[in-house]
C-alpha cells in the first residue's frame, strides 16, 4: 500500500490539485487505513476469516482513488467536495457491514458530517446525512440487518482511541487551513499597501517640482504607508562618489557615526554590488538595509535605505519594487528638467531664453486685463559696443562678453524677477505684479554698479582683454501704456537712451 505521502508525490507531476484536496488526503487515507484495522480487528474476533477482510481491501483502495479524481478533474475543488460526499456513502454502507457497531458507527457519522460541514455547510450536511443513511440502509435491505452494539473492550479502545486521533488530525489540518488563510490575508494587505505606495509614488513624481522635491515627497509618502518602517535615499555622483548630490529622510535619524560608517559602507555596496545589505550588522539600534539602484540611474548612483527590524520575505521582496519606482521617477524628473531648461534657458547664458520671456509677458499682460489687474514693468538693456568687439576681435571675444554681462546682471535681480536674453546683444527683465519703480530701482542698481566696470575677456589668438561694461536701457510699466505695448516703449525708450549717451561721447569726442 502507498502511504500518504508517496502517492502525493507520485502524483504531483501530474496536476497540482486545490489545497483542500491535498489538506484531506493524509486524515482520509487515517481514517479509511483504521475502518480496515477495525474490520480486521472484529473478523479476528468473530472467527469470520476473509469474507470480512478481503472486502475491506476496498477501503485502502479510495484514498488513492479519491485523490486521483481531483488530479485528473478539471476543477480540483469541486471533485473534492464529491469525494467527501462519497466519503459517507462509503463509510455508511460499511458500518452496515460491520452490523452497525454502534461506538464506530457514531464516530463515522459524525465525523462525515463535520468534514461536509466544515467545506460546505448546512446544505451539505444534510446531504452527507442522506447518502450515510442512504448506503447504511440500501446494503442493509439487501443483506439484512443486524445490530453489533459490542465487540469487546479492546476493540472499543482502538475504536475510540482512532476516533480522538481522526477528530485531532481534522482540528490540526483546520488550524493549519487557517493560519495559511491568516498567512495569505496579511500578505494580501501588504501587497495592498505596496500597490498604494507605488501609485503615491507614481503620483508625487509628477506633481514634484524637482528632484529634492521628489525625493522628499517620496519617502513622506512611504512612510506614511509603512509606518512601522524609516526610509531614506541617497543619490551619489557617478564620477565623484564622494559627493551626495541628492539626500532625503523620513522617520529615520542617523547620527554623525552613522553617517559615516554609512558613507564607507555604501562605497563597498557599490563594489560588491549585492541586492541589500545591513549597515548596521553588530551595532546598536535598528539595522538599516541599503538597496542599490543598480545602474538604473545614468548620472548617479542611489541607495534606498531602510530602518526595519528585519528583513523578511515580504519586505526583501517589496525593496527592489521601491527602488525601481524611484529610479525611473528620479530619471524621468532629471530629464524631464534637463528638457525643460533646454526649451526655456539661453545655451550662451543660462538665462531665460526669448521664448520663455514672452510666454511670460503674455501672462502678465492677461493679469493686467483681469480683475484685480495686476500691474507689471519691463527693462530693457543693450550692450553698447558688442559688434565692434565682433568685428574686431571675433565672436568668441563677443560671447565672452555677452556672458560676463549676464552674470553680473543675474547677481543685481531679484529672484521673482524674470532675467531673459532677448537677442544678441538685448537683456530684458519682466517684473509681475510691480510697478514701474521696481524698473527704475534696478536700471539705477545697473547704472551704479555696472556702467564703467571692466570685463577680462580672451580672444582667439589668446591675448587677454580689459573691455569696458557699457549698457544702453529703457523701462517702462502698464500703469503708464496699454499693456500690450509696454515692451514695445521700453524698447523705444532704450533706443533713445542709445542715441542719447552715443551724442554724448560724441560731444566729449
Amino acid at each position: 500500500m502507498l502511504t500518504s505521502t508517496a502517492l502525493s508525490h507520485k502524483l504531483q507531476g501530474a496536476r497540482r490539485p486545490h489545497r483542500l484536496a491535498r489538506a484531506t488526503l493524509p486524515p482520509r487515507a487515517f481514517a479509511f487505513l483504521h475502518t480496515f484495522g477495525l474490520t480486521v480487528w472484529i473478523a479476528v474476533v468473530e472467527n469470520r476469516g476473509w469474507s470480512l477482510i478481503l472486502p475491506g481491501l476496498l477501503l485502502l483502495l479510495w484514498p488513492a482513488v479519491a485523490y486521483l479524481h481531483a488530479v485528473k478533474a478539471q476543477d480540483s475543488k469541486r471533485a473534492e467536495f464529491k469525494n467527501l460526499l462519497f466519503d459517507s456513502l462509503l463509510f455508511g454502507l460499511w458500518c452496515s457491514v460491520l452490523d452497525f457497531y454502534v461506538l464506530a458507527t457514531v464516530a463515522i457519522a459524525l465525523a462525515c458530517v463535520m468534514n461536509n460541514m466544515v467545506v460546505g455547510g448546512l446544505r451539505r450536511v444534510l446531504a452527507s446525512i442522506g447518502l450515510f443513511a442512504g448506503g447504511a440502509l440500501g446494503w442493509g435491505a439487501l443483506t439484512g440487518f443486524a445490530f453489533r452494539p459490542y465487540v469487546s473492550t479492546g476493540v472499543d479502545i482502538y475504536q475510540g482511541a482512532g476516533a480522538t486521533v481522526y477528530f485531532l488530525a481534522i482540528a490540526f489540518v483546520m488550524y493549519g487551513q487557517n493560519r495559511q488563510i491568516g498567512r495569505s490575508m496579511r500578505e494580501i494587505k501588504f501587497q495592498n499597501r505596496v500597490f498604494h505606495a507605488l501609485l503615491d509614488l507614481g503620483e508625487v513624481a509628477n506633481l514634484a517640482s524637482n528632484t529634492q522635491t521628489l525625493l522628499d515627497d517620496s519617502l513622506k509618502h512611504l512612510r506614511a504607508n509603512f509606518p512601522e518602517y524609516g526610509f531614506a535615499v541617497y543619490l551619489q555622483e557617478r564620477q565623484r562618489p564622494e559627493v551626495t548630490r541628492y539626500a532625503a529622510v523620513a522617520g529615520l535619524h542617523l547620527g554623525p557615526e552613522d553617517e559615516r560608517r554609512l558613507g564607507g559602507l555604501l562605497a563597498q555596496l557599490q563594489e560588491r554590488q549585492e541586492s541589500s545589505i545591513n549597515l548596521r550588522a553588530g551595532t546598536q539600534g535598528e539595522p538599516l538595509y541599503a538597496t542599490p539602484m543598480a545602474g538604473r540611474l545614468s548620472r548617479y548612483e542611489g541607495w534606498l535605505i531602510v530602518r526595519a527590524s528585519t528583513l523578511d520575505g515580504a519586505l526583501e521582496r517589496t525593496l527592489p519594487l521601491f527602488v525601481d519606482q524611484l529610479a525611473a521617477a528620479t530619471e524621468n524628473k532629471l530629464l524631464s528638467l534637463a528638457l525643460k531648461q533646454t526649451a526655456e534657458r539661453d545655451g550662451l547664458t543660462g538665462l531665460y531664453n526669448r521664448g520663455f520671456f514672452e510666454s511670460a509677458l503674455i501672462s502678465s499682460v492677461q493679469g493686467k486685463s483681469q480683475p484685480p489687474g495686476l500691474d507689471f514693468a519691463v527693462l530693457m538693456m543693450d550692450v553698447d559696443g558688442l559688434k565692434k568687439v565682433n568685428d574686431q576681435y571675433g565672436h568668441v571675444a563677443g560671447d565672452q562678453l555677452i556672458s560676463c554681462v549676464a552674470e553680473r546682471l543675474q547677481a543685481h535681480c531679484r529672484a521673482e524677477d524674470i532675467l531673459a536674453r532677448y537677442g544678441g546683444d538685448e537683456f530684458v527683465v519682466l517684473f509681475p505684479s510691480s510697478e514701474l519703480a521696481a524698473a527704475n530701482r534696478l536700471a539705477e542698481r545697473i547704472r551704479t554698479h555696472l556702467e564703467g566696470q571692466c570685463c577680462t575677456i580672451t580672444t582667439a589668438s589668446g591675448e587677454q582683454l580689459s573691455l569696458e561694461l557699457r549698457l544702453s536701457l529703457g523701462s517702462a510699466s502698464s500703469t503708464e501704456t496699454p499693456a500690450q505695448e509696454v515692451l514695445s516703449l521700453a524698447d523705444e525708450r532704450m533706443y533713445e537712451d542709445k542715441a542719447r549717451r552715443r551724442a554724448q561721447r560724441t560731444a566729449h569726442s
